[in-house]
Parts: C-alpha cells; structure tokens; sequence
C-alpha cells in the first residue's frame, strides 16, 4: 500500500492543484507540538498487528487475508479520493518556520524527512486514522484486546487521532471523514469478508496445519 500511496501524492503534489478546503476554526486552535511526531508513526506499529496475532489458527489465518484485502482495497478506493479532489493541507504553515526549514532536533523529523517524503496533498479521508481503526476493530473482534487492554489501545488510537492534526499533517475534516470511513469499511467490506472466509472456497485455498 506504501508504493501507490507514495506515487500518488507525488503526482499531486508535482500538479500542485487543490479543489478543496476544509479548513475549520478546530483547525486554527490546535497547536502545532512537536513531539507528538512519534505518536503519529506509531501507525507504523498497528501495520503489522493482524498479521502477528492472526497466525494462531487456520480460521486466524483466514480471517487475517480477508481483512488485508479489505483494507487494501479501501486504501486504493482512498488514493482515487485523493486524485479526484486533491487538497492541500496547507496548515503545515502554521509549524515554526524553522523546524520547516529543518532547523533543530524536531526540524531534522519535520522539515528533513516528513515534509520532503510526504507532501501536503494527501489529505482526506485520513488514512492514519482509517486503517489503525479498522486494525482496532479486528483486535476487538478476535478478543485480543479486552478489559483494561482494550481501554489502552484506544487510548493510544486517540492519542494516534490527536497526533494526526498537532503534526499538522491533517485537517478536522480529514479526522472525521477518516473516522467515518473506517466505521463504514469494516461493518461493509471487512466484517462480511472475514465471515465468508470460513466457507469451503477459502478453506481449500489456504490449507494450513497450525490447527
């Protein structure tokens, strides 16, 4: 998913054209913190999670490969967002001039690395938040987080969510329609794959012997 998502907003931010702005007073409030730049690729932790926890079991296994095609096809249906209404997160402004510039410790994450992989185009649905939702509601399904686990992680979700605009990376609006996103793709594309998963086509095609 890394190589579409990358050459897309490459492409767009070379064209530089933007149709949209979802700018909100929300967005003018939240201070720009720069620290909080290790909670927001701490996505980079949830990538990985299904995959880890879902080998257990045969029926694990299954439900693991019906839940990554769901979320990659929700990320290619995303990057076509992004293509037909590019929008440029322009409140990468409102960062310290400096750590723009690469300037300082937090300059050499900002300014150096981020800003010159990631351009500001790449806007909404927030596929941070999309994808790390999905990947906490597949951990709940499977019961892997529960009790006090479960309130950890979504407290690390939000704190992820939070991240997504102290970083500057993204728009209220991203936040939300990533929110909303994530909701509708699992309970329309993730739950139902995971169930059919279980029928004899899926069973034939990945015949394990974890169980």
């Amino acid at each position: 998913m890394a190589l579409p998502y990358s050459v897309v907003n490459q492409i767009m931010g070379y064209f530089g054209r933007s149709v949209f702005d979802p700018v909100t007073e929300i967005d003018r409030i939240i201070p720009f913190i720069g620290w909080s730049f290790v909670i927001y690729v701490s996505l980079y932790l949830y990538y990985p999670a299904a995959a880890w926890f879902g080998r257990n079991s045969d029926q694990r296994v299954r439900e693991m490969f019906a839940f990554y095609q769901s979320l990659f096809i929700m990320t290619w249906a995303v990057l076509l967002i992004f293509i037909i209404f590019p929008t440029e997160i322009y409140i990468r402004e409102d960062i310290p001039k400096p750590v723009r510039d690469g300037e300082g410790f937090w300059g050499l994450w900002y300014g150096d690395l981020m800003h010159k992989t990631d351009m500001p185009y790449n806007a909404w649905p927030s596929l941070h938040v999309t994808q790390s939702l999905m990947i906490v509601m597949l951990l709940r399904r499977w019961k892997i987080v529960e009790g006090w686990t479960e309130i950890l992680t979504w407290i690390a979700w939000i704190s992820l969510c939070i991240s997504v605009l102290t970083t500057k990376q993204h728009f209220f609006f991203d936040l939300v329609t990533g929110i909303l996103t994530g909701i509708a793709c699992w309970h329309l594309m993730c739950v139902p794959a995971i169930i059919a998963s279980s029928n004899e086509e899926w069973k034939s095609a990945f015949p394990s012997n974890i169980d």
